[in-house]
This record gives structure tokens, sequence and C-alpha cells, in this order.
């Protein structure tokens, strides 16, 4: 594999003036790798900040209904996922030496994880909302601006315009990106912090089954970062799947282009323009590098879930174990309940939760 790219994905496309960035963030990346003073202080702040290891949770109500066994990984109780990949990139920016961030706010959630983050790491922080998103986001903005970061609507593409202020102020700026995407090496450092809570969900499904199960469903969102989430079963015999909302006509098909610094998949127009500026009920417009080629090789299904099955799904929970589910987590417990009759008599299923629809 092409350093850099997984299959044909990946790369950096990325203003001249950010490359230097990115070589010394590479350079941090692959020097962290077997350094223990990195993971150490990843792992402390992690399990003393963020909430440490997230209940492995035997749904037994939604199992009495199913059949079979259903667990949920209930990584909502404490947005490990969305802190996670702050954390580690600040830590490993902060170790290059600068002490300011930009990022853009994502559904909300994303940007009060980065906000929180930079304030615990004495890091200043821009973050870019979508234009139209204000109002969406309002209680979420108050969040980011109490742990003091400076909040700018873009006038046009939130993602791009973090770029571009990134670019023009690179000298002492790092940039933060929202999980598995972004130019190379984003993918690969953000997946392998993932990839710590994928091994604590196998670990926990050996101790409680003593054996893994035959489906985990997640949302396939950047922040669930799937390739990193997913790469401790990629060579077991469990069946892998992304879930989303509905994918609609107007929304086209995934077509490999440009996007966010990188070559992926992602909804174009007839002029190949991108819009990021979806609601948290929408398909993701760009899906990450690692995931576009993990769905082309079909190591990880990606399917969608109409809103109609999605709110019979957040109903289910719900009224059954008293959770209530966010769209894309009750995307996935749909998709595992589709999916429950085509497993073997013994197999259990899992579902990935990450974040409580309270707090969106």
């Amino acid at each position: 594999m092409q350093k850099g790219y997984f299959g044909k994905f990946g790369g950096r496309y990325v203003p001249e003036a950010a490359m230097n960035q990115l070589f010394s963030l590479e350079c941090e990346v692959d020097l962290t790798e077997s350094d223990r003073c990195f993971w150490d202080a990843y792992d402390h702040y992690m399990e003393t900040w963020a909430g440490g290891k997230t209940p492995f949770y035997l749904a037994e109500n939604l199992s009495e209904q199913l059949g079979r066994k259903l667990y949920l990984k209930r990584g909502d109780t404490n947005d490990a996922a969305f802190f996670g990949p702050a954390v580690g990139q600040l830590l490993l920016w902060k170790r290059i030496g600068y002490r300011k961030v930009v990022a853009e706010t994502g559904c909300g959630l994303w940007g009060a994880a980065v906000a929180r983050a930079a304030a615990l790491m004495d890091m200043e922080c821009v973050l870019y909302v979508a234009a139209g998103e204000e109002d969406r986001q309002q209680a979420m903005i108050e969040s980011m601006k109490l742990f003091g970061a400076r909040v700018v609507t873009a006038a046009g593409d939130s993602v791009a315009e973090a770029i571009a202020y990134w670019a023009d102020h690179s000298r002492d700026t790092c940039m933060i990106m929202t999980g598995d995407w972004g130019p190379y090496p984003y993918t690969e450092a953000v997946s392998s912090l993932q990839r710590l809570i994928g091994e604590e969900m196998k670990s926990q499904m050996e101790e409680t089954e003593g054996k893994l199960p035959g489906l985990i469903a997640a949302g396939a969102r950047p922040e669930y970062v799937l390739g990193g989430l997913f790469a401790p079963f990629f060579e077991e015999s469990v069946r892998l799947y992304g879930a989303e909302p509905e994918v609609r006509s107007q929304d086209g098909i995934r077509t490999a282009g440009i996007a966010g610094g990188m070559k992926t998949l992602a909804f174009q127009d007839g002029k190949g323009r991108i819009s990021f500026a979806r609601t948290c009920q929408d398909p993701m417009p760009v899906l990450g590098p690692e995931l576009a080629d993990h769905v082309e090789s079909g190591k990880i299904c990606l399917e969608s879930i109409s809103a109609r099955d999605v709110e019979a799904a957040r109903a289910l929970a719900a009224r059954t174990e008293g959770i209530c589910l966010s769209w894309y987590d009750a995307c996935s417990l749909a998709l595992a309940v589709r999916k429950a009759k085509e497993l073997g008599d013994q197999d259990y299923l899992t579902v990935f939760l990450n974040k409580g629809e309270e707090r969106q």
C-alpha cells in the first residue's frame, strides 16, 4: 500500500503553506507509535478526564424480543469516541510546539469536544460553524464559548474555511480533524486512537461471552472512525456494518473526488461540488479514505436506514431499555434488528453507541 493511501483513497491535497505542518505531524505520529510516555498521557486523560471504559451492556428486554442476545457497547455514556480523537490530536500538536488550534464544529458535539480538550491543554481554539447551523447548534455553541473557544460562522463551507484559516495561520496554528478523514496522516493518527476502543470492546466480548459476536453495527459518521473501531475484527469471522440515514435521490451516489484535503468517496453535484452542510439526520456527504477503502473491498458493509425504521428503533430502545438513542445510533440498532434473523442460532449481536440524544 502506498504510504498515505488506503487503496486508491487518501493523500494530502492542501495549500502548500500547510505541507510542512503535515510533514511534522507525520514524523510525530511515527515517533509516538512506540512512545510509552505519549500513550501513558493519553490513557491518563481518557481514564481520569473523559471517563474511562464504557459498559458492555446486555439489553435483556431487546434480546427477548429478538430471540437472541444483543449487547450495547455504551460509548454514549462518556463520548470517548469524540474526546479520544480530540485529546490525541492535541497531545500530538502540543508536543510539536503548537498552542493554537482550529477546527469545524461538525454537528456540534465535535466542536464542544475540541473546545473542552483545548481548554484542558491550555490552547487557543477557533471553531468554524456552517452557515445556517447557528440556531440548531446554539446550545452547543454556547458550550464551546464557555470553554474559551472563538466560534466563527462560515460564509460558505465550514470545512473549507477552517482549512483556509489553517493555511493562513499555519505558523502557529494546527488543524484538528473531525474523525477518520482529512489529509494524510490525520486518518492514520485518529484511527490508531479509535482502535483502542475497538480493542476494549473486543476484550469485553470475550470476557462476557467467551467468543465474538456474529455481527457488529455502528454509525457511519466520521467521529465513529469505523476503520479504527472495527480494525481488531478484520481478521475475525464477524460481519461488520456501518449504518447511516437513508440516502435520498437528490444525494445521488458517492463517487471519487477531492474533499477535505483527501481523495475519497463523496456525494457531488454535476459540477463536482460537495456540500458539507448536513444535519445529524442526513447521510454523511463524505467518507473518510480508510472507510471508503474498506467499503469498496467489502470488509465493512455500509447500509442506509429509512427514517421510519430509525424512529421505530429509537422508540424500541426507549421503551424496552430506557435508553434515548441519537439518530445515527438508532440507525445502527435498526440495522442490527434487520440482520438478526440472518445469523446462526448461537450468534449474538453488538451495537456500538456513541452519543446520547439529550446532548445533541
